[in-house]
């Protein structure tokens, strides 16, 4: 899984206290589902309403606790912030501190408490049915919560039912029970034991429901995101560790003029890698240029947020307001994190590439955009892998190019010099920097086997891909107007790549270079020689130099 090496190029620290990547696998395994979904709650509810289950079966594949007193001959039950409790033979039971009338009493059958179905859901703001022959539950499918915290039952906590039961075909082809449990286990190896659902939250984009989950472990809480698609199936999940490195307080750039353009929430894509973007249109009279923005390393939002700065989204409302149209969406090891670690042979052609290819081209036929003027600026690895990208648009729909911090030379000589000024500041483990340095020597082997690499290698094919690739001197023989900038204290993508873009390109007439001697690798100011990853946690924004310097040369024909 490439993550694992990429994450140090923008994160400090703090970020790299929990790597997990799941074991590839070849195919699904077949295991039974035991939960079914019916097509409606209409079906539910004219089931349940005079059911009853055994509660301790139901709640704890749920996820929840359930509590028994010998003494007092009652039950005790905890779920998502809901709190039940009733006596055998009752007919009244606590829910979250208020008394009820329960439809029939408690009994114990068997050393089991039968509980009212109906009530069961009352007190735990549950919509499920049961199956009696099955001995199951049944979900609707829009029920995403109860399906959220079955999941986690049964990956971390105590249920017997199949971690897999609601994967969908695409995560369901790569991802097994298996490969579930080897992943959470790494997770409880660094965390401690699984304790419980601390948080649960929801938000929906046009192409996933996500469930948020603050999972708390012995030793640390982690928020973790189910990504359902529209079916209530579960498409992708991650370990979302980047969440707290993302402050919020970040205030639009002064330059930004909202009543100049309208932003409108767009699908990339279509099928298995549909990504959720969105489009930054003028208001004006179109058709307009648009810039299709490309990320930097890891897995990025679309405004590519990380500590207070959303540089994505300062890019957009800043040429917007200049009539030039921006389209930027979630990075597809964002979006998709375990299907495309899980993919055999991944490269960064399947990580980013393929996806802005397919953003140009549907810029094309895009209404209010004119096809004639498509330009892509890619940041950071996204201006690295420009010149891949020329040469996969066999249809020349791309009118030109904006690398912003783009290394220029070897990836590996350029991670090493980073980590090396990682270590120097404390925030990076020298440790590291000795294990990537031996990792980069085996790539940089010309006698290395691709094939059959030595074992002590480790990085992947992500890494392997890059060898012998020079951005700058594969652009040497392409053409199209490209505009290179520079940061003068990067210190991720240090200011000399700026002049390995110059000597292998002094011979083209149609690029244009801007060196910005007080910014860092977001376009933000700071003091020193060299920024340092603090500087990200500091309320900034793109300067209108920048943003000028772009619309000009885009208007410039």
């Amino acid at each position: 899984m490439k993550t694992n090496a990429i994450i140090p190029l923008k994160v400090i620290s703090a970020m790299l206290a929990l790597t997990v990547s799941l074991p590839t696998v070849s195919s699904a395994a077949a295991s039974k589902t035991l939960v079914v979904t019916p097509a409606s709650h209409v079906q539910i509810a004219a089931e349940s309403s005079a059911q009853n289950v055994p509660l301790r079966a139901v709640v704890e594949t749920l996820g929840g606790e359930v509590l028994w007193d010998e003494t007092s001959s009652s039950v005790s039950v905890k779920y998502l912030g809901h709190a039940l409790s009733l006596k055998i033979g009752s007919n009244e039971a606590l829910i979250d501190g208020k008394v009820i009338t329960l439809p029939s009493a408690a009994q114990l059958v068997e050393q089991h408490t039968i509980f009212a179905l109906r009530a069961l859901n009352e007190a735990l703001g549950t919509t499920i049915g049961w199956d009696d022959q099955a001995q199951a539950i049944i979900f609707d499918k829009t029920d995403l919560t109860g399906k959220a915290t079955a999941f986690i039952a049964s990956a971390l906590g105590s249920s017997p039912n199949s971690s897999t039961q609601f994967f969908s075909a695409n995560l369901g082809s790569v991802a097994t029970a298996e490969s579930i449990k080897q992943f959470f286990g790494n997770v409880t190896g660094q965390l401690g034991s699984y304790k419980g659902v601390a948080k649960l939250t929801s938000d929906k984009t046009i192409v996933h429901e996500n469930v948020r989950l603050t999972l708390t472990f012995e030793k640390s809480e982690i928020p973790f995101v189910l990504r359902f698609n529209h079916g209530g199936e579960i498409d992708d999940f991650l370990l979302d560790s980047s969440a707290a490195l993302k402050l919020e307080g970040y205030k639009l750039p002064s330059y930004a003029n909202s009543e100049t353009y309208n932003e409108k929430e767009v699908m990339i894509g279509e099928g298995r890698w549909a990504l959720p973007g969105t489009l930054t249109l003028p208001t004006g009279k179109g058709p307009h240029p648009v810039v299709v923005l490309v990320h930097g390393s890891g897995p990025n939002d679309r405004d590519e947020w990380l500590g207070a700065l959303k540089p994505f989204s300062d890019l957009a409302v800043g040429l917007a307001s200049q009539g030039i149209a921006v389209l930027r969406y979630e990075k597809r090891s964002l979006e998709y994190p375990a299907q495309l670690s899980l993919l055999p042979n991944m490269t960064m052609k399947e990580e980013a590439l393929d996806d802005a290819l397919t953003a140009v081209k549907q810029m094309s036929n895009t209404e209010g955009i004119d096809p004639r003027q498509i330009y892509v600026l890619g940041h950071s690895q996204g201006g690295f892998m420009m010149p891949r990208l020329v040469e996969a648009d066999i249809d020349k729909q791309i009118a030109g190019t904006v690398l912003m911090s783009a290394p220029g030379g070897s990836f590996f000589d350029l991670l090493e010099k980073q980590f090396s000024y990682l270590v120097d500041l404390k925030q990076m483990p020298p440790q590291s920097l000795d294990f990537y340095k031996k990792q980069f020597a085996i790539l940089k082997d010309p006698n290395l086997s691709t094939a059959n690499p030595p074992k002590e290698y480790s990085l992947g094919n992500w890494f392997m891909d890059l060898r012998g690739y020079e951005p700058a001197e594969k652009a040497k023989t392409q053409t199209g107007k490209m505009l290179v900038l520079q940061g003068g204290r990067d210190y991720q993508v240090m200011p000399e790549q700026l002049d390995i873009w110059k000597n292998n390109l002094k011979d083209r007439k149609d690029v244009t270079y801007r060196l910005y001697p007080k910014l860092n690798h977001f376009y933000t100011e700071g003091e020193g020689a060299m920024s340092t990853p603090q500087e990200y946690f500091k309320q900034g924004n793109i300067p209108s130099e920048v943003i000028n310097d772009i619309g000009n040369w885009f208007k410039n024909k």
